[in-house]
């Protein structure tokens, strides 16, 4: 009887070993084949890609030159406009004759070629006799009146001024625009229009006690991906869920280390395959904000997010003031100062293929912009600058942020952009074939979907 049972017990061990053996190798072959598949299909859109390019043309974010606006006066500028294929250059106006303040002191219209026009050159811009009794008006009774941003809203084109201390101690001049470069003044009451979109398009989600992990080591579960506890001296993410250990796959000292796990505030939000994460440990005064990304397994902090956070097309992973974290586990966040910007808007190529994120600094002449390329998953290197304005045929003005001393020479620059109109982009010839009868936008949607696989 013994030696049966004996041999009873051991058959079953050794069988498992087989079967983890053959299961080892099945996967093995398994995953072989599907990353060929993977292979195969990324060879294949990028040649479908190579055929839409020639069927469609393609465009960058390239620079075609450096230029120079020159102005009467010495001035600070602070943003630039786009009215038709005019340039409407805006500044703060001549320092030491506050008295009086004409309207060729803030405003400078341009050509496309970069010289000087007469205030008469947008008919109903900066001639019209509504336009200038508000901004006359505005100068007299607020003597410290000074232009902060130009804005193209829904059509229309504000015009931000500081007249006080305060933040929002604005009044808003503003005009209606045509694609045509037509405009016809409206009135002084544009504030109601300035506001802002909101900072993040993610959804956050708090953590509950339904889902702590009591232990010797406790945490708090995020959606069963990963495991974050701010207990025993350290903020620290783990991918196991095993409360017998306190080490991790990142971890970094908190101010109080003496804290439980109800004591700290934790949040988290989803897009794609990123996981963001929102940490306040105790008695402390700001957020820490980290990325999981779950197909790396690899976590980045990355405090940017606070300021603002936006979704990069089928959720291909975020961009945020002065950096980005994409699925595939590329990020970076670039050294130039972030201080204070918010997202301001974004502007889509008519095909999809490029989107570009704008922030800005609320009260100063300081602005960020990333350019992102769905197909290539790839962020351009950024343009801090004052100001920028796009035409319809997707030319680019961005005024360059250099030094805060008047001066009557201001350099600009121009760059090829993706960003034309649709007007422009439907005018565009296209062809009779196959790829013409699915369409560009089409074609970019599905690409950019295979070479995500």
């Amino acid at each position: 009887m013994g030696t049966a049972v004996e041999t009873g017990t051991t058959t079953p061990v050794t069988g498992t070993g087989a079967y983890d053996t053959a299961d080892a190798g099945a996967y093995e072959v398994l995953r072989d084949r599907l990353a060929a598949q993977t292979a195969d299909l990324a060879h294949r859109a990028e040649l479908l890609n190579a055929r839409r390019v020639e069927e469609f043309g393609s465009a960058r974010l390239e620079l075609a030159s450096t230029e120079r606006l020159r102005t009467e006066h010495p001035v600070v500028p602070c943003d630039v406009a786009a009215v038709g294929d005019i340039l409407l250059l805006g500044s703060t106006g001549r320092p030491g004759h506050r008295e009086r303040v004409a309207v060729g002191d803030v405003f400078t219209l341009y050509d496309r070629d970069l010289n000087p026009l007469s205030e008469s050159a947008v008919p109903g811009l900066l001639d019209d006799p509504s336009f200038v009794r508000e901004f006359t008006d505005l100068h007299r009774y607020y003597r410290q009146a000074r232009l902060l941003r130009l804005r193209p809203v829904d059509g229309r084109l504000l015009a931000v001024f500081r007249t006080g201390e305060k933040a929002d101690d604005i009044r808003v001049l503003r005009w209606e625009l045509t694609e045509d470069g037509r405009a016809a003044f409206l009135d002084a009451r544009g504030e109601r229009d300035d506001v802002f979109p909101p900072a993040h398009d993610v959804e956050w989600t708090a953590a509950t006690r339904e889902d702590h992990v009591l232990g010797r080591h406790p945490h708090v579960s995020v959606r069963g991906e990963f495991y974050v506890s701010a207990v025993g001296g350290t903020l620290t993410v783990k991918l196991e869920d095993d409360t017998e250990t306190a080490e991790g796959i990142h971890s970094e000292p908190v101010d109080e280390p003496l804290q439980s796990l109800a004591d700290a505030d934790i949040a988290h939000a989803r897009v794609g395959a990123l996981i963001l994460l929102r940490v306040r440990p105790y008695k402390e005064d700001t957020d820490r904000h980290l990325v999981f990304n779950t197909l790396t397994k690899s976590v980045v902090r990355l405090d940017g997010i606070g300021a603002a956070c936006r979704r990069l097309p089928d959720d291909q992973g975020i961009v945020f003031p002065g950096g980005y974290c994409l699925a595939t586990g590329a990020h970076k966040t670039y050294e130039l100062d972030a201080t204070g910007l918010e997202f301001e808007r974004e502007v889509r190529s008519p095909n999809g293929e490029d989107v570009l994120y704008a922030f800005h600094a609320r009260g100063e002449s300081r602005r960020l912009l990333l350019s992102y390329n769905t197909i290539r998953k790839e962020v351009a290197n950024p343009l801090p600058c004052r100001g920028w304005a796009l035409t319809g045929d997707g030319t680019f003005t961005v005024l360059r942020a250099d030094g805060d001393e008047p001066a009557q020479v201001h350099p600009v620059q121009l760059w090829h952009s993706p960003y034309v109109s649709d007007t422009y982009a439907a005018a565009s010839p296209t062809g009779s074939g196959p790829l013409a009868r699915v369409g560009n936008a089409d074609l970019v949607r599905g690409i950019s979907a295979c070479l995500s696989v």
